[in-house]
């Protein structure tokens, strides 16, 4: 396990929300990417997405179902190019609430080719949406997208090892000015970017 990822691990610990009223759980939903640099210059980003339910139950479609059994498991890896446009996906599921739910796999190969840049939402949607894909994997791969544009700005920031290409730079300082509070025009983040140009 690579470091800090422990703290992705521990779902009851770190919040710091107030008290909540007396409740109980019905359902966890997790969704984990993780990136990693490959040796070859393209970036993996793996992605899982997983929803399970604290109690037994009965499935009209699964029968009975355990208490903390997945109700989604669906599994992604993207491979990524320094112009960051999909090469390779590979997906897997191994738990669905229905049985053909798995025949959409191969649906999937569609993204490859795409840029998970500006537009990638729609494009997803012309090529998946509807029947012809899975909604918890569009969620999956929406969230996805968001990781490699992280993972592309942290292999900046990491070690390099001899011959190893240099980082790619994916957003330009522009892009983000007004996009949040912090990158406000008028803010101290975007006046010190500013200033490093």
């Amino acid at each position: 396990m690579a470091a800090g990822e422990a703290l992705h691990a521990d779902i009851a610990g770190g919040w710091l929300l107030p008290a909540p009223a007396p409740r109980e759980a019905i359902c966890t939903r997790s969704i984990v990417c993780r990136s990693f640099r490959r040796e070859d210059g393209l970036i993996d980003i793996d992605g899982r997405f997983i929803d399970t339910r604290p109690f037994e139950y009965d499935s009209d479609f699964r029968g009975p179902c355990a208490a903390g059994s997945a109700l989604h498991h669906m599994q992604l890896r993207l491979s990524v190019d320094r112009s960051r446009h999909v090469q390779a996906l590979a997906s897997a599921m191994p738990a669905t609430p229905y049985e053909g739910c798995a025949e959409v796999n191969p649906n999937f190969q569609r993204v490859v080719g795409l840029s998970i840049g500006r537009g990638f939402r729609k494009a997803l949607r012309e090529r998946l949406g509807g029947v012809e894909g899975c909604t918890h994997v569009l969620a999956l791969l929406d969230v996805m997208a968001a990781a490699a544009v992280q993972a592309f700005a942290s292999s900046n920031y990491a070690p390099r090892r001899p011959g190893q290409a240099e980082p790619v730079r994916v957003w330009k300082l522009e892009a983000l000015v007004d996009t949040c509070h912090s990158y406000r025009t008028d803010g101290v983040v975007m006046q010190q970017l500013l200033a490093k140009r």
